[in-house]
Formats: C-alpha cells, structure tokens, sequence
C-alpha cells in the first residue's frame, strides 16, 4: 500500500519522454537523477507551511503540486506497442500516510471538546474520510494527471 504503481503511455520517443519528464520534475522543485531510460528522485520538496512556494502549481485544476505529499518517484520507460513508449511510475507514499496520520491525530485532538461521545466519533471519521481523499486519492490523481498531460506529443 506504501507504494503504488502506475502503467502509461505515450508516443513520444523514450528519450524525449524522459527529457520532459526531467523538466516536469525540476519545474516542481524535485531533485532527481537520470539513469539511462529511467529516472529517480533524490529529494521531494518538503511543504511545512501552507505559504511556501512549492505547494502550488498551475499544472493542474486544482492549484496544488502532487510532490510534496510523496517520498519519493521512479519513473522508467520501455518500448510499448508499436511506435509507442511505456512509462511505469513507482510512487513512494510514505510521506502521504504520514500527513494521513498528523490529519487524524488533529482531528482526534479537537474531538475532545465535542459534547458527545458521538459527536466526537462522527466528527472524526468525516474528517479522517476527507484527509484520506486530499493526501491519498487527489495527490495520486494529480501526480498521475501531470505526468500524462506532461506526456501528451
């Protein structure tokens, strides 16, 4: 669960791929080393505060940068079928589940003041049900979203 893999395609070069994918890693702050055909990240900005910089991106529809929620990246490409480039993405989620964990422990702490044991109980299943969709589903959608439109020839 920790990491999760997707499997993209792409008609562009191997090469060219990888050249892009460089330029979409350094353009969101994410120090990273070329090996052939494949790349992986050596540093993942780190987002403390909600003002910094590296938190944002207009690369998407939503306005955040997928990469700071992630520990780390491995991107590979290989010939596909036909003309066509398979891209496979490893993504490490250990810093994901870890904002996870700070969300409910927050959430768990402002229960105590609720009036009722149920109060307390619903109040933090919604929001760990809401932190779950922010940290884990979105930062994967969006990762996997700037990677294709990266992609795109």
């Amino acid at each position: 669960m920790r990491y999760k893999t997707y499997i993209l395609s792409s008609r562009l070069s191997a090469e060219t791929a990888i050249e892009r994918l460089g330029d979409l890693l350094s353009k969101a702050e994410v120090q990273y080393k070329i090996n052939g055909l494949s790349i992986s990240s050596t540093r993942t900005p780190i987002v403390v505060f909600n003002l910094q910089r590296a938190m944002y991106s207009k690369r998407n529809w939503v306005g955040l940068s997928p990469f700071p929620y992630i520990s780390g990246v491995d991107l590979r490409c290989q010939p596909g079928k036909g003309a066509s480039t398979e891209v496979i993405v490893q993504v490490n989620r250990g810093r994901t589940f870890v904002y996870l964990a700070f969300s409910i422990c927050a959430c768990g702490i402002a229960s105590t003041g609720m009036p009722t044991l149920a109060d307390a109980v619903l109040f933090i299943a919604v929001s760990s049900a809401v932190a779950w969709l922010s940290c884990v589903s979105l930062s994967g959608y969006l990762l996997k979203k700037e990677i294709t439109n990266c992609l795109k020839a």
